[in-house]
């Protein structure tokens, strides 16, 4: 077998993947927009079971559906107007994703240069999973 080209992530067909969320880290766009990239394994299809599939959420006003969506199909109930994007509370919500699991709709897509990506465009919670419930002690900003 070889190696892909670095930072080539492999491109999923477009339908609906079952995902364990195996970790986020808080990175950079090229535009220098702040977002999160989450990192899922697929266990659903089976076809798929075990690759990994990377998703990056923009972290501006337009774009928060997105991760409040991903939260909450994770079994996450959470008040939306109790937590700071810059707050400890914020950091403490996306770490209660990690080994959770939720459906994530893909859909064929392609980057600005054109070159074929994932694009996760819904999540759907996974019923056989347990709700928590996550509520905000201290979600003052943090300063920058």
């Amino acid at each position: 077998m070889r190696l892909p080209e670095p930072g080539n992530n492999p491109v999923y067909p477009a339908g609906t993947y079952k995902v364990k969320i195996l970790s986020y880290e808080f990175t950079k766009a090229s535009t220098g927009t702040k977002q999160i990239l989450w990192k899922a394994e697929i266990q659903e299809p089976m076809a798929h079971n075990g690759r990994v599939i990377s998703e990056y959420s923009a972290i501006t006003e337009k774009a928060l559906w997105k991760i409040s969506n991903l939260i909450g199909a994770c079994g996450i109930k959470f008040d939306p107007n109790s937590i700071d994007t810059d707050s400890q509370s914020f950091i403490t919500l996306c770490n209660q994703t990690v080994g959770r699991t939720a459906y994530w709709l893909n859909a064929e897509g392609t980057d600005n240069k054109g070159v074929p990506r994932n694009n996760v465009v819904k999540f759907d919670v996974d019923a056989m999973q347990d709700q928590v419930e996550f509520s905000a002690e201290d979600d003052s900003p943090f300063s920058e």
